[in-house]
């Protein structure tokens, strides 16, 4: 559980370091996002409720963010709900080699060459993050936005916070999705 909490931590934190951010969205198509001012968050569940920093980290850049949009933080009777969740893997692809060889002189114009080798699988660490907006009376989704990304590395807590800020805002650049939002 800490080594997928790790994951997830570097996933958000890189600055630069890892390979482009896959970001995916969809939605209600019959729901109206224009009326959708007033937003509150769930409690957080599973690997969420693992890392209370992380998790404060994202929901803190998430209200600033849909603030920007016009959208205000309310307890009291939200229009959508905010849910969240974090997740983790290891994936293996590829491989390195190590290898040695060794050329012995025989003769005048002639070498053996005797060497060996070894691969191991590329082992990569990918974290993924998932928003999606809940209507508060069905529980219903309304708006769902997923971002997975490589880990490599480590960062300091100024440059996990800008990586989130970065992850956060690609999320939210389709929302509100279409002509009823805008």
């Amino acid at each position: 559980m800490k080594n997928t909490m790790l994951v997830l931590v570097l996933c958000f934190a890189m600055a630069g370091c890892a390979t482009p951010l896959a970001v995916t969205s969809d939605y209600d198509t019959a729901a109206d996002f224009a009326a959708l001012k007033k937003f509150d968050w769930m409690p957080a569940t599973g690997n969420a409720a693992g890392n209370e920093l992380l998790v404060k980290k994202i929901k803190n850049t998430v209200d600033v963010q849909l603030q920007a949009k016009g959208r205000t933080m309310s307890a009291d009777n939200p229009d959508f709900l905010v849910a969240m969740d974090l997740s983790g893997q290891s994936t293996y692809g590829g491989s390195t080699a190590v290898g040695m060889s060794v050329g012995i002189p025989v003769g005048r114009a002639g070498t053996v060459n005797v060497g060996g080798g070894k691969s191991k699988p590329r082992e990569k660490k990918e974290g993924t993050l998932v928003l999606g907006f809940l209507d508060p009376k069905t529980k219903s989704l309304l708006w769902k936005s997923t971002a997975t990304a490589e880990l490599k590395g480590s960062a300091s807590a100024e440059e996990q916070q800008q990586k989130i800020n970065e992850v956060v805002a690609a999320m939210l650049a389709n929302f509100p999705p279409g002509k009823s939002g805008k």
